[in-house]
């Protein structure tokens, strides 16, 4: 029987994915570590808190009172979207011959999300500066900065979603994360955005959760093929 091989270009794309996976990874843990060391049960401290409308003195006394920590935050999410675009955008290349139009609108659809992304964390870092000078935030920028926030989640859910009808699919592992990326962030997402049945306090940790075993499953399958002749 004829051994599939890798072209040069695949390989390279199977690595580079591979590494991303690992330092979006790392990235997350590092958020989540900030977040668990200097927030507490009452007021926790992260993005998501501060990415839906709320009354503007509520939000800017909780911008004040996590700004540190946030910034810090904000950092480490700086350096998650270029690992995460380094992830998924070239496992999505590595595997595209699988389904052209799903790897075309699941490969533009991640530029778009690091591109909402960084607006996102920009928005947020002005705000956190707005603040610091004692100037009011309203209700508008406040809303401008969850319709950034929203976009990206959707967005995200779609690109993932697109991203799996590329991926392979005949292994348990590879299956595993076919279902997890269909089902993970696209139910999640919209319970955050929409606070469909009251559930949004509490989609952030399956968002965060589906992300990190969405990132864990692909780097094993990447790692998988990289072993393949």
């Amino acid at each position: 029987m004829e051994k599939a091989t890798h072209s040069p270009p695949q390989h390279q794309y199977l690595t580079a994915s591979f590494a991303g996976c690992l330092a979006a990874l790392a990235a997350l843990l590092a958020a989540t570590a900030i977040s668990l060391v200097t927030g507490s049960p009452s007021e926790p401290v992260g993005q998501e808190i501060f990415e839906t409308i709320s009354d503007p003195a509520v939000y800017a006394s909780g911008l004040a009172r996590a700004d540190g920590p946030l910034r810090a935050i904000l950092f480490v999410d700086s350096l998650f979207i270029i690992a995460y675009l380094v992830a998924v955008g070239f496992a999505i290349a590595a595997f595209a011959g699988s389904c052209r139009p799903a790897a075309w609108f699941g490969g533009l659809a991640i530029i778009a999300v690091a591109i909402l992304d960084a607006l996102e964390n920009a928005t947020m870092v002005q705000s956190l500066d707005l603040v610091a000078m004692g100037a009011p935030l309203t209700l508008e920028h406040i809303a401008w900065q969850a319709s950034i926030s929203a976009m990206k989640w959707q967005m995200a859910a779609l690109s993932l979603f697109a991203a799996t009808f590329t991926l392979p699919n005949k292994t348990m592992l590879e299956r595993i994360l076919v279902w997890a990326m269909r089902l993970g962030l696209p139910l999640t997402a919209p319970l955050f955005v929409m606070n469909a049945f009251g559930l949004r306090e509490i989609a952030p940790l399956g968002m965060g959760l589906a992300m990190i075993a969405g990132l864990a499953l692909l780097a094993a399958v990447t790692r998988s093929h990289l072993g393949k002749p």
